[in-house]
């Protein structure tokens, strides 16, 4: 009797713990939404994530990665390709200018699909390459060089400085402003040749100190020739300079003055002396080329793009105007409208900014960054 007792309990205990798991499962499967993953055939056209190929990209510049302006702003576009497209990217930096070609050959004898040449100097050594490794694609970035695996991008930088001249004359109280390069050669003198503009549509009486230090990576250099101009009455300098540029803004710093940045937003190397910068949107253009590659539509052409209202706007338009961060209360109100619609004139061509070079650029050879 005890025994069976014992049985007769065990069943009931057995079936009632059946009964609350069945509930339980119901419970938890009732209350779980399992997403249905639709069913598709993909067209022979499509690319899917199985079956895509990881381009193999290099990316290389005689540039600093640590300069806080064209060679980080390009170090930050290759971190963002690697972001969202997952591919690895090969990072070389400080390549010295008389081994760009041996550079180069090696990359490509090594593979890779494509190749970003960061510097106007990598154009003629990359043509010449290219001949030998025609399966490769090779984009220079602010290059004039074309052919049938060589493209370029060459941003029309001088529509940015056009609005940094125009923004300069106006906030300028000794009616007196500077530019300090890092070397006179094709593409610096077309960005001076916007701020010239710029200053001179606004206020023609207006007075731009020039500069040009033939060295990138003087901060030292870059200090002297900014106390030189600002003790000649300049009151806003543009430098466009990279690692020597620091030495600009450090100088305005000191003296009290703004500094315009360049290629990045530099407001961080001195939030309270950089006022603003033109800056390059380098991640939309090497997404832009990433995209031609990837659906087969890649070809040799020299790309222009000009300027963009703010970083990723809509069109083709690359260069942009950085906020005024912590400064933005020392532009007036009437100012900034003002600015906004002078970008705009610029961006649907009411208002031309030519390029401009010196007489003998056909016959210039780059020895410069950027």
């Amino acid at each position: 009797m005890y025994i069976k007792t014992l049985v007769i309990l065990a069943i009931t205990i057995f079936g009632l713990s059946a009964i609350f798991s069945s509930n339980i499962f119901l419970i938890s499967a009732e209350n779980t939404k399992i997403p249905e993953k639709p069913i598709t055939t993909p067209s022979p056209n499509q690319t899917t994530l199985e079956t895509e190929k990881k381009l193999k990209i290099a990316f290389l510049t005689d540039g600093l990665f640590s300069d806080a302006g064209w060679g980080a702003f390009g170090y930050n576009a290759a971190q963002a390709i690697q972001g969202k497209y997952s591919y690895i990217v090969d990072l070389k930096e400080n390549v010295p200018i008389p081994k760009i070609e041996e550079i180069l050959r090696d990359h490509a004898k090594a593979g890779y699909d494509l190749i970003i040449s960061h510097g106007f100097e990598w154009g003629e050594p990359a043509v010449i390459v290219g001949k030998d490794y025609p399966e490769v694609k090779f984009v220079i970035f602010t290059g004039l060089v074309n052919s049938s695996n060589v493209a370029s991008i060459y941003p029309m930088q001088q529509e940015g400085t056009y609005v940094l001249g125009a923004l300069a004359a106006t906030m300028s109280k000794t009616g007196i402003i500077g530019f300090v390069g890092g070397e006179r050669y094709p593409n610096l003198v077309n960005i001076y040749e916007g701020y010239r503009q710029g200053a001179q549509d606004v206020k023609p009486t207006v007075k731009i100190l020039v500069t040009y230090l033939d060295d990138w990576d003087n901060s030292t250099k870059g200090k002297k020739a900014a106390i030189s101009q600002i003790d000649q009455g300049a009151d806003i300098l543009l430098h466009v300079a990279d690692t020597s540029g620091h030495g600009v803004i450090e100088a305005a710093q000191e003296r009290g003055i703004y500094a315009f940045g360049a290629i990045s937003d530099q407001n961080k190397l001195a939030p309270d002396t950089v006022l603003t910068s033109f800056v390059l949107d380098v991640d939309k253009a090497f997404d832009q080329v990433i995209k031609l590659v990837k659906t087969g539509h890649f070809s040799g052409q020299i790309f222009k793009p000009g300027l963009e209202s703010e970083k990723g706007a809509l069109g083709d338009g690359i260069v942009y105007i950085a906020p005024f961060h912590n400064l933005e209360y020392t532009v007036p109100d009437n100012v900034k409208l003002w600015l906004e619609q002078l970008k705009e004139d610029i961006i649907n061509d009411k208002i031309k900014v030519p390029e401009r070079y010196p007489k003998n650029i056909e016959n210039y050879t780059a020895n410069n960054t950027g």
